[in-house]
């Protein structure tokens, strides 16, 4: 039974020898057969499927390395593939084809080597790989910004080439990206804006404000982003506004020099509404003021000279004291009033006298009339006024000076008395000498009821007698 056991372990042995190098053979010629192509001709599903080491002919440690290898690869070789297709996506072609060629050239040869069982080294190849064109990306992405940035620098500068090629390249690495839309959008009308903000220049160089503004407005319209649009607008809409303002200046200070203070004050209002709280429109308006005021006082005064002249001394005293009320400083208006105020207080008085001469009864009255009189002779070349006023006061003076005879007829039985003057008594008829004036007679009469007698004497004789009698009896 030894000898049998013997036997057979001894054929075991043979026989695992044998499947050992078939084993063996198979791997070194049948193996290769199983390599797809490299994975630059497919997509990740078409990568090269490894075959399982054979437990029973490759060491344990040695198949967990292969397999940890090929399982890496195959990682890398899904990140090659999503980097790939977003650099295929942004046109990498064009901005990058030598490198990313290179790259692909890595890819290749770690094909190679994965062909032959080789992981490790086409690992280190992959990830080489993997690694110039993450490199790439991330170029993309610089070369997208710039391009971005070198679009809107060439818009606002109005570089149309600079412009066009920037946003193509931008367009070409990120057609989708928002902000390249954008960008196109606003190359697409910036000839037009170009041409606005070169008429716009030359008509504001030519001081046509309203034009340029017009056509910067536009070139607003057209791209409201657009800084230099907006801020050539904005300097047109200020150049608008300051010729606006300069032309209500200057009509006001025309009609200012014309002497038409109303108009220029409405346009330096206007101006005003223009530049609220200018300190020029301020001024202006102050100058008006002044002017107008001047203006209006010596209108005033040559006035109140005319009156002078027409010997209308109150009129002109008037004038006079309501210039100064408005305003104290006024020399000429103060030093014309002290004598206008004597000249139009004594042809006040002096009319007062010739207007009411039996003013003049009163004794006082009479000196102060006389006073009066001899102040208006004193008065250097008297106008045609004064000169017949003295000549009338004179006469109502000589008359109020002149007794009238006055006749005076009662009943001799009525007691007469004359007010102020004498107590006449009975009579039937009596005569006295009076000077003009007013006069009051009573009589009285025992059983009768009294009597009242007024009278005026003027100078002239009397139409008839004064007649006081008490005839009507009491009870």
């Amino acid at each position: 039974m030894s000898s049998t056991r013997s036997e057979s372990q001894s054929t075991t042995r043979k026989i695992t020898l044998i499947l050992l190098g078939v084993v063996l053979v198979g791997t070194i010629f049948l193996l290769p057969q199983f390599v797809s192509e490299p994975w630059v001709a497919g997509e990740e599903d078409g990568l090269p499927a490894i075959p399982e080491p054979s437990p029973s002919t490759v060491a344990p440690s040695t198949a967990a390395e292969l397999t940890r290898y090929r399982q890496e690869s195959q990682a890398v070789l899904a990140e090659i593939i999503a980097i790939r297709d977003r650099l295929l996506a942004s046109s990498v072609d064009s901005w990058a084809g030598p490198d990313f060629q290179q790259a692909l050239g890595l890819v290749e040869t770690g094909d190679e080597k994965y062909s032959y069982g080789e992981y490790a080294e086409s690992l280190e190849q992959y990830r080489q790989a993997r690694g110039q064109l993450a490199d790439l990306e991330e170029l993309g992405q610089q070369k997208l910004a710039d391009a971005k940035a070198a679009t809107a620098t060439a818009i606002e500068s109005l570089n149309l080439t600079v412009a066009t090629d920037s946003i193509e390249l931008a367009g070409l690495i990120a057609p989708d990206d928002q902000e390249v839309q954008q960008l196109a959008a606003r190359v697409e009308t910036l000839e037009q804006i170009a041409q606005h903000i070169e008429a716009g220049d030359q008509a504001l160089a030519t001081d046509h404000y309203t034009q340029a503004q017009e056509e910067y407005r536009q070139a607003v319209a057209l791209d409201p982003q657009h800084q230099r649009s907006a801020s050539s607008l904005e300097r047109a809409n200020r150049e608008v506004t300051a010729s606006a303002f300069r032309g209500h200046m200057s009509r006001g200070f025309a009609a200012l020099e014309n002497g038409n203070y109303g108009e220029a004050r409405n346009a330096f209002r206007q101006a005003g509404k223009v530049y609220p709280g200018d300190p020029a429109v301020q001024k202006a308006l102050e100058q008006v003021a002044n002017l107008e005021s001047g203006n209006q006082v010596s209108a005033e005064l040559a006035r109140a000279a005319e009156l002078e002249s027409r010997e209308e001394w109150r009129a002109a005293l008037d004038i006079y004291q309501q210039l100064l009320k408005e305003d104290p400083s006024l020399t000429d208006a103060r030093v014309r009033l002290i004598p206008s105020q004597v000249r139009a207080d004594l042809d006040d008085r002096m009319t007062a006298y010739i207007e009411e001469p039996l003013k003049l009864s009163n004794q006082s009255e009479y000196q102060a009339a006389q006073a009066v009189l001899a102040d208006a002779k004193g008065i250097p070349n008297p106008g045609p006024r004064l000169s017949s006023q003295i000549s009338s006061l004179e006469s109502v003076l000589k008359i109020a000076n002149s007794p009238v005879d006055v006749v005076f007829r009662s009943d001799n039985q009525t007691h007469v008395v004359l007010f102020r003057v004498a107590d006449l008594g009975q009579f039937e008829q009596v005569s006295m000498k009076l000077r003009p004036g007013k006069y009051v007679a009573s009589g009285t009469r025992g059983g009768f009821r009294d009597v009242r007698v007024e009278f005026t004497i003027t100078g002239e004789p009397l139409d008839g007698p004064i007649v006081v009698r008490c005839e009507e009896p009491v009870g």
